[in-house]
């Protein structure tokens, strides 16, 4: 909270009467992160019939601003809030699924579209690929705060494309 006064000149009391408390404006940070961050980054794959090449493009540009920022990457806040949530943080475990909800859905909608001309994968498998790209892909930006090597995580971003591909069409292509 001290930070928090300090960087913007605004005094706790301030920032108290907007807030009902430290959660609660949390919570307001999570939201906005939804809307200045995660939106415009996964916008490729939320983007109407979006293939592959938009979770490539997704991953390409966290990887891109990685890069830009000097890799150590600080990760993402939802990412990082995924590690450190307490048990009974319920509100915040609420967010944190609907937001890993999104990125499922998201790419259930492309795996669905690419599935459609080969129909290799029942909607289980679909249901069961997308959950595991979500997974993957928090994975990537958690282990983004290890490593300094954009090599590395691009190399994790490939091999996750070419699962992708090999699962989705049978071969690699």
């Amino acid at each position: 909270m001290g930070d928090l006064v300090r960087e913007t000149g605004v005094s706790r009391a301030g920032i108290y009467s907007d807030f009902n408390g430290k959660e609660d404006l949390f919570h307001a940070c999570l939201d906005r992160y939804q809307d200045i961050v995660v939106s415009p980054a996964f916008a490729p794959v939320e983007a109407e019939a979006a293939g592959i090449e938009g979770i490539e493009g997704y991953l390409n540009s966290l990887l891109t601003r990685f890069e830009y920022m000097g890799g150590l990457g600080r990760g993402c806040l939802v990412g990082n809030t995924l590690t450190q949530i307490p048990e009974d943080a319920l509100e915040t475990r609420q967010k944190l699924r609907a937001h890993c909800d999104r990125l499922t859905a998201g790419f259930h909608k492309v795996l669905t579209h690419e599935n459609g001309g080969h129909s290799l994968l029942t909607q289980d498998e679909i249901g069961d690929l997308a959950r595991y790209t979500m997974i993957s892909v928090q994975g990537i930006w958690s282990y983004s705060r290890l490593t300094e090597d954009a090599a590395e995580l691009r190399a994790a971003s490939d091999m996750l494309i070419a699962v992708l591909k090999v699962r989705l069409r049978g071969s690699p292509q």
